[in-house]
């Protein structure tokens, strides 16, 4: 009995190894016994309109003066008068940002002689995110009357909460289209199509729509005629399907 007691107790440390070793060999040989997954790849692309509900302006206010401090002082004001109407008017402070401040000596209109300065100016530009449509007119009749020079716009684009509703539908139209080909092409080779294994996406998510103007009157009668229209949203997905 010693001796049967002593050969266990010698042998013991060889089952960890045992047991490694099965282990690992099973981990070896499975891929060699396991089929590959016979996939088809297709692509296709969806759809979705968006209507854009964001215009966005450009205004430029100005300040002259002899004295460039003087200027300065005058075009905040100006600046400040600006933003607190267009908040009156229901703008958001998030939409209004400060896209370009400048100072200098102005210039008299020359081509020849070199032309000589006059006085100097101060200009900020100011972009404006208008959400309500129905506002346009008067936000715009604010800015000319609280100092805006040059105004530029609007540029019509989405908000992000509406760009994503749209690719999620541009997205279940794609998703839709490739398992409608891939049904058709597994149907062509005498099979039947199974899960999808794989999906890569591409998007083209559209462009900001501009609507141009050369003087506030004209800028007025845009605001008038906005009709934005509608955007595309595209996707288009690369997906791997299995066969069976």
């Amino acid at each position: 009995m010693a001796q049967s007691f002593k050969f266990q107790k010698g042998t013991a440390w060889l089952w960890p190894l045992v047991v490694l070793i099965i282990t690992f060999g099973a981990f070896y040989f499975k891929p060699w016994q396991t089929k590959p997954t016979e996939t088809i790849s297709v692509s296709a692309t969806g759809k979705a309109q968006v209507t854009p509900n964001v215009a966005t302006i450009t205004a430029t206010i100005e300040s002259k003066n002899p004295n460039l401090e003087q200027a300065r002082k005058e075009n905040e004001l100006k600046v400040s008068m600006l933003i607190s109407a267009l908040k009156n008017l229901g703008v958001e402070e998030k939409d209004i940002k400060t896209q370009h401040i400048s100072g200098g000596p102005g210039y008299e209109i020359m081509i020849y002689p070199p032309r000589k300065p006059t006085t100097n100016q101060f200009t900020t530009s100011l972009e404006v995110k208008i959400r309500n449509f129905e506002n346009t007119d008067e936000i715009i009749a604010a800015m000319t009357q609280n100092g805006a020079t040059n105004l530029y716009g609007p540029n019509l684009t989405v908000d992000e909460a509406l760009q994503e509703e749209g690719k999620s539908k541009a997205r279940e139209n794609a998703v839709n289209e490739a398992r409608k080909k891939g049904e058709q092409l597994a149907k062509l080779s005498g099979r039947k199509l199974g899960k999808a294994v794989k999906i890569s996406e591409q998007g083209d998510y559209g462009f900001p729509i501009p609507i141009y103007a050369q003087s506030e009157a004209d800028l007025r009668q845009k605001a008038n005629q906005i009709q934005p229209g509608q955007n595309d949203v595209t996707i288009t997905l690369q997906v791997d399907f299995e066969l069976k």
